[in-house]
């Protein structure tokens, strides 16, 4: 699979909503090349696929003054302030499914199934930006080098875990594919975390590099896990 199927093949539940890169307050001053954008961004699952979180771009426009309002297929949605991207209901909505996510997630290999993060955490999300072309350069990269060699033995793993749409705070050594609560493919991020910092990837892939080993250091401090969302 080359670089740019992986990065097809990844899904999204916000993926028109442009979240600002930046630790916590939005970087007002943050522009996106080419007017696309792919967001990382750490907090439970539970919270993802239910749509219970506000992004910094709403925030910004709450503190303007205005309604967010978000143009999608279905014409143009407004979110008056303190209603999260999912809706009234998504905080009951994410309690709803709770259990069901993690009884997903523990029929997954026993290093992440035993190794579980709180779904229940209510910490602040964390949301990042990055260029989508910096982002593509980087798969690019990983999909062509999985691993280092020496003397013909690999020193890696099959598959980067760079080249994944989910990061999960826990240690195993190879990525894997699941289907529930979402078909992604999850690899460990702090084994991402590590490949970046000892590779020598393209000048392009720069942005998305950096922006990826700060979103990765956050989703092992909070353990939680990080979305790669566009």
């Amino acid at each position: 699979m080359t670089g740019l199927q992986l990065l097809q093949n990844h899904t999204s539940t916000a993926n028109a909503d442009p979240v600002m890169n930046g630790l916590s307050e939005p970087d007002v001053g943050c522009r996106i090349r080419g007017g696309m954008a792919i967001d990382f961004m750490v907090m439970p699952l539970s919270r993802y696929i239910s749509g219970d979180f506000v992004t910094p771009m709403m925030r910004l426009a709450w503190q303007q003054g205005h309604p967010y309002k978000l143009i999608g297929p279905d014409g143009v949605r407004e979110f008056p302030p303190g209603l999260p991207f999912g809706g009234e209901d998504a905080p009951r909505r994410r309690l709803r499914i709770i259990e069901t996510v993690l009884d997903d997630l523990r029929v997954l290999p026993r290093k992440i199934a035993t190794h579980l993060w709180d779904e229940r955490s209510e910490a602040e999300a964390r949301f990042y930006r990055v260029d989508v072309g910096s982002y593509h350069a980087l798969v690019e990269y990983y999909a062509a080098h999985p691993g280092r060699a020496f003397l013909g033995l690999r020193r890696g793993p099959k598959v980067s875990h760079c080249t994944a749409s989910l990061f999960l705070p826990c240690n195993f050594s190879e990525p894997v594919d699941m289907t529930s609560p979402f078909e992604r493919t999850a690899a460990a991020a702090s084994r991402a975390f590590a490949e970046l910092s000892r590779a020598k990837y393209p000048a392009e892939a720069r942005w998305a590099a950096e922006t990826l080993s700060a979103a990765l250091e956050d989703s092992c401090k909070l353990r939680q896990p990080l979305i790669v969302d566009w």
